[in-house]
């Protein structure tokens, strides 16, 4: 026996017409070059343990209801603190290196091409002893 089921719709009658979807927004694909930053927004840590730590982000994409996003986000030089509270975060680093370090003392080391993920509810600190560029996408809890 198959377990598909069949269902049989009526014929259209010629006065009839068919369901029609509404019109929907073409969808491409979305691409940005890593290398240079256009308009980006500037800022500086919220949480600075030292240095004068400048970062730029340059976001690029927004998607279901802005609950994802993505882009490039630069920093300089200096230590900063970081708490991922109600969103997860995947980067890639495209430029650069940096440490992130865990409430334990775990260090993590990332260069060019290396990726990870902050979860929620990770709080350590970045340390980043000249310059560091990522790829990042984030997903909100």
């Amino acid at each position: 026996k198959s377990a598909i089921r069949w269902v049989v719709l009526p014929a259209l009658r010629a006065t009839e017409r068919p369901l029609t979807m509404p019109e929907a927004r073409p969808v491409s694909i979305v691409h940005w070059p890593a290398k240079t930053l256009v308009n980006p927004v500037i800022g500086k840590p919220s949480r600075p343990i030292s240095g004068d730590t400048e970062y730029q982000t340059m976001n690029v994409f927004e998607g279901l209801g802005g609950k994802v996003s993505s882009g490039t986000w630069q920093s300089t030089a200096g230590t900063f603190r970081s708490n991922v509270v109600g969103y997860i975060e995947f980067c890639y680093i495209v430029e650069g290196s940096c440490r992130l370090v865990d409430p334990d003392g775990t260090v993590h080391a990332f260069g060019v091409g290396d990726h990870f993920i902050m979860p929620e509810g990770w709080a350590g600190h970045w340390e980043v002893d000249e310059f560091v560029k990522k790829v990042y996408m984030v997903a909100e809890a």
